[in-house]
């Protein structure tokens, strides 16, 4: 097993195997060490001995409390769409978790998706009239984006501990299926910081509300903590397949009643599966890779197999994991599922949200 592997095990809560649950309990000391740097970090940055730097246009963030999973990718997407069709101008700014290019990078569909990362190169792909730049140092890459992009809004992916640029909006993605009060901190458990963390949040959206029976518990659990946070529900929902080989699109309804397979490498494959379930499909077979893993031609031949002696067509994945495929006869076999986030009700809590900024056009 690789330590990757062990990491993601011990942070999953729902795995009681005796051996994982030793060593969380063992990494409790750990635990509370990563706890006190945490409040100790925080306390120097309100005290102000630690300085946020500001930049010259409004910033929002886009965070978690969580390693991995919450769904802030589709939460960006989405944002970037509503801030542009409110006349504004956004660029992302992104990490470019797992790349091998450690400079400031404007993303390219032309370039190897490694050299940015999989998620800035997958939100390419979906937002083209949106620049994004990548970079670790997010207060550079901010200047580097006001410099060639010339936006009216920055909006920071995975921002919410990256305190050293000051934002005018924080915005936490929080997966509703995943939620209990008081989550195991790194490296015990999943959680980056402890749920007091929401009280200098401004909105919270929680995600997946549809796969859990109460998610007002949730709503009052947060309220209790920052009475004033605004509290946006949202679902997942699939919108088509694209088969990998020629882009052709077809209907979700196309794999009703077929046997498939389903191949991810995400923070949260449980919850991929359950909507490829939900879709009327019939999962045959599941294999999970680590998040944001690097297929390699030797992992399509063993998902080619697999396919074949469960005796299914159609391999389904998703698009985020698209982007990491290799050229190889898969393609032909492999659709995948583009799923985009939906909010019932509270889109104009959003809004006024953004609208709060007075952002110039």
């Amino acid at each position: 097993m690789s330590f990757h592997t062990l990491f993601l095990r011990i942070s999953d809560t729902d795995d009681h195997a005796p051996g994982i649950m030793l060593l969380r309990a063992l990494l409790r000391m750990p635990a509370w060490l990563f706890g006190f740097m945490v409040r100790w970090r925080g306390w120097m940055y309100e005290a102000g001995l630690l300085k946020a730097e500001r930049l010259p246009v409004p910033v929002i963030s886009v965070g978690g409390l969580t390693i991995g999973g919450a769904g802030k990718t589709p939460v960006v997407r989405y944002l970037a769409g509503l801030l542009m069709d409110m006349g504004h101008r956004p660029v992302i700014l992104s990490r470019g978790y797992g790349r091998t290019d450690r400079r400031i990078v404007s993303v390219s569909l032309e370039e190897n998706w490694q050299n940015v990362g999989d998620e800035p190169f997958f939100l390419a792909t979906m937002l083209p009239d949106v620049p994004i730049v990548v970079g670790a140092d997010r207060v550079s890459a901010g200047r580097h984006a006001i410099a060639e992009f010339q936006p009216d809004v920055l909006l920071l992916d995975d921002g919410f501990q990256h305190r050293r640029l000051q934002r005018d909006l924080d915005i936490v993605v929080y997966d509703s299926t995943g939620y209990a009060r008081n989550l195991p901190l790194i490296p015990a458990g999943p959680a980056r910081e402890p749920l007091t963390a929401l009280q200098r949040a401004q909105g919270l959206i929680l995600t997946r509300t549809d796969q859990v029976n109460a998610p007002s518990d949730v709503s009052q659990d947060i309220r209790a903590v920052n009475p004033n946070i605004q509290i946006i529900e949202s679902i997942y929902e699939p919108v088509r397949l694209r088969r990998i080989s020629d882009n052709t699109i077809l209907s979700v309804d196309d794999i009703k009643k077929q046997p498939v397979l389903i191949l991810c490498g995400i923070a949260n494959p449980d919850s991929f599966g359950r909507t490829v379930s939900d879709l009327g499909a019939h999962v045959a077979f599941t294999l999970y890779f680590p998040d944001h893993h690097t297929y390699s031609i030797k992992d399509m031949d063993e998902v080619v197999q697999s396919a074949r002696q469960v005796g299914t067509e159609w391999i389904i994945t998703t698009e985020k994991d698209a982007v990491r495929i290799p050229d190889h006869l898969i393609q032909t076999h492999l659709l995948a599922l583009d799923i985009s986030l939906s909010i019932p009700t509270g889109e104009e809590i959003l809004k006024n949200l953004i609208l709060s900024l007075d952002i110039p056009k």
